[in-house]
């Protein structure tokens, strides 16, 4: 019976069947998450209003626009300075005190 061509046959019939089958319904189950994820968190148009009239500007004139920007020169500072506390305060960076001192 296990060595004949029609019991083989059935055998994988019925497996592909399966995979079929819960490939199927994994599918379903994923279009179903989807469409409640969707219906949660619908979508959002971005308001141009706000940015239209720097559009505009840098349209009319670009290197004035671009010149006219303001520079976070403070905020690149306070980040340099923050870079040096670290790395000055790293075990590679600092000083060996003379062995008379400890």
């Amino acid at each position: 019976m296990l060595t004949s061509f029609p019991f083989w046959l059935i055998v994988l019939a019925v497996l592909i069947a399966s995979l079929v089958i819960s490939t199927g319904l994994r599918h379903r189950a994923q279009v179903a998450q989807r469409r409640a994820y969707d219906r949660e968190h619908p979508g959002r148009a971005f308001d141009t209003s706000a940015i239209a009239p720097q559009i505009q500007r840098v349209r009319q004139d670009y290197l004035t626009s671009a010149q006219s920007r303001p520079r976070d020169g403070w905020y690149r500072a306070g980040l340099l300075v923050n870079a040096r506390r670290w790395v000055a305060g790293s075990w590679y960076f600092r000083r060996r005190r003379p062995e008379a001192e400890v």
